[in-house]
């Protein structure tokens, strides 16, 4: 079920047209605004986790006590899927071509530069909330989409931030290893193995660093992919391999729901 929920969220944030318009926060920044100045914990951790953590309490409430048919709980998966994926179009971004002005890269810049930030919005957009999703269900993909939104919310100046920052690292860094796995698989993997090597040292884990994938997706796009002959725009070419990747991801995930299935 969880793969074909996937698939169902994945086709409906790509045909639907500015997807955004239906993925409000707004109740979410008044619940995080409301809960930092009402409700004062011992710990600013406690704060992080409680703002986060109840509205994914409630969801998972209503997954068990109320969504409790195989139907129901499909329905409810592709519509919370749908609703944590983005909240923006990837896709849509590169086709319009405002990748560099949504997100303050200049036009002048480099090759890595736009590669790098469009790892990190697939990253942020579909791979976190997916992963997290194959395993906590749909109480991982708001808990990840949740995080992710408490992060961008938090300004600088605010003493959570070091937190919400933390806790995102933690959230990201299984899922970096996860795309670097499928971006190997669709790209060259014997180069890609040999770039992240490096990052397999004891000291980069216990940081869980996580630029070895954009360092890797960087290698992939450029070394691997660009073609002097072709005339696709960086962007396109990068959205290329992303979308290799989470097919590969995919067939991944289905792999494991078979052998679920035949345990």
């Amino acid at each position: 079920m969880k793969l074909l929920a996937l698939i169902i969220a994945f086709a409906i944030s790509h045909f639907v047209q500015n997807p955004e318009k239906f993925r409000h926060y707004d109740w979410f920044s008044s619940w995080s605004n409301w809960f930092k100045q009402n409700i004062k914990l011992p710990m600013i951790e406690l704060t992080v986790i409680a703002i986060v953590g109840i509205p994914v309490v409630i969801i998972t409430i209503l997954a068990v006590g109320v969504f409790n048919s195989v139907i129901a709980e499909l329905i409810l998966a592709v519509l919370v899927l749908s609703y944590s994926i983005g909240p923006k179009s990837l896709d849509e971004e590169v086709k319009n071509d405002v990748i560099k002005a949504n997100h303050g890269i200049r036009k002048s810049a480099k090759a890595e530069v736009v590669i790098k930030k469009m790892t990190k919005l697939a990253l942020q957009r579909w791979f976190g909330v997916f992963f997290w999703y194959v395993v906590l269900g749909v109480s991982g993909a708001v808990l990840y989409r949740l995080s992710e939104r408490l992060f961008l919310l938090t300004k600088d100046s605010d003493k959570t931030k070091p937190v919400t920052e933390k806790l995102m690292t933690i959230l990201n860094y299984p899922v970096s290893w996860v795309m670097v796995v499928s971006l190997a698989i669709a790209s060259d993997f014997e180069r890609i193995y040999k770039k992240c090597i490096p990052s397999m040292k004891k000291q980069n884990i216990m940081k869980m660093d996580t630029s070895f994938l954009y360092d890797a997706a960087d290698f992939a796009v450029e070394i691997c992919e660009v073609n002097s002959e072709e005339k696709e725009s960086i962007e396109t070419t990068t959205l290329n391999v992303l979308n290799r990747m989470l097919v590969v991801w995919l067939v991944f995930v289905s792999v494991i729901v078979i052998l679920a299935v035949m345990r």
